[in-house]
């Protein structure tokens, strides 16, 4: 059951103070939609604010959010956090809910979402100071574990069930080429991933937010903040840049020059922590991501709902991910737009 106004009302009052009670109420743009908690926004003449209601059932992830936004914004990397706390029994009762329910209100940032397109190299530049400077803060900050898998078996293990269904929805004769093709670099991807299984044995977790892709990034002027912190947590670094990093290359929102600067000018940035096996871990896990991003990919090809706009764009990206799994893992493939054609039809 949805939260109706007058509920959230008494609850901006009861958690932002009375003035709250004035604010113009509306639903988050769907897109903006994750998870299972209800999100709303409240507006004014002094901004606006985020309003993520979590049912008890999410409480951890609710506790993920609160904890990066309360530490991403208070060193200016996120959106400042209002107020967090129990929704309270009344609008318990009221939106149907069981006892439990957390929200978090912080506000929300002006300025220009990206993501969905190329970034500008001073864009690209602001992106890594924000990751950088969230990578260097003390594993002590945070008590928080981070959504993201712990090493790379556990990222591999999370990409196999859509690569079962991939293989029962692409069983017809014409789809075999592709299949072939994936089965050579899903086997040698699970060699690499044995192979280097060792190098996350000791890896010193440090705070991450989980998902910092462009489409996460809010510009203003020239000032970046990140949003969006239900991820957030102690992980491990390397892991978090070689991801979002491969897939902006991916998607168009890098080109490669500036996916090899920013990669390398990380690096660089980080060299003070003296993780000896940073850069090992992140060119593993980039040369590895490209493959997991193709299996993600057909699933979603897979469900008839997939607007064409997005199929179109995901063939693309997947192309794109069948050369550089190519390149990276030293296998020898048929060229990526025959095996997609059938996609196509």
């Amino acid at each position: 059951m949805a939260i109706g106004p007058e509920a959230l009302r008494a609850l901006l009052v009861a958690h932002v103070g009375p003035k709250a009670g004035a604010l113009r109420l509306s639903p988050a743009p769907s897109e903006r939609h994750e998870g299972r908690e209800q999100r709303f926004m409240a507006q004014g003449a002094d901004g606006s604010l985020d309003i993520h209601v979590y049912p008890s059932s999410e409480r951890e992830v609710a506790r993920r959010e609160e904890a990066g936004l309360r530490l991403g914004g208070a060193v200016g990397l996120a959106p400042a956090l209002v107020a967090a706390g129990a929704v309270g029994a009344e609008v318990e009762r009221a939106a149907g809910l069981e006892p439990g329910a957390w929200v978090i209100i912080a506000q929300q940032p002006r300025g220009e979402p990206l993501g969905q397109r190329p970034l500008s190299d001073p864009e690209a530049d602001g992106w890594l100071f924000l990751l950088l400077t969230l990578h260097h803060l003390r594993p002590e900050m945070t008590s928080q574990s981070s959504s993201m898998s712990a090493d790379l078996s556990a990222w591999w293990a999370r990409i196999q069930p859509g690569w079962e269904a991939g293989r029962a929805q692409y069983g017809a004769p014409p789809y075999a080429p592709l299949m072939r093709a994936l089965g050579q670099l899903h086997a040698i991807t699970q060699v690499r991933i044995e192979t280097n299984r060792a190098l996350w044995a000791e890896v010193t977790r440090r705070p991450c937010h989980g998902n910092p892709a462009p489409g996460r990034l809010v510009k203003e002027d020239t000032r970046l903040t990140l949003t969006k912190w239900s991820g957030f947590g102690l992980g491990d670094p390397a892991i978090e840049v070689a991801r979002v990093a491969a897939l902006a290359a991916l998607a168009g929102e890098l080109t490669r020059a500036q996916y090899a600067h920013f990669v390398a000018a990380y690096l660089d940035g980080m060299r003070d922590l003296r993780d000896a096996t940073l850069e090992q871990r992140l060119r593993i896990f980039a040369s590895v991501a490209p493959m997991g991003f193709t299996l993600t990919a057909l699933a979603a090809l897979a469900q008839p709902a997939t607007p064409p706009a997005m199929r179109r764009s995901l063939i693309e990206q997947i192309s794109r991910a069948l050369a550089w799994s190519q390149e990276s893992l030293g296998v020898e493939i048929d060229a990526p737009a025959a095996l997609l054609a059938p996609l196509l039809g």
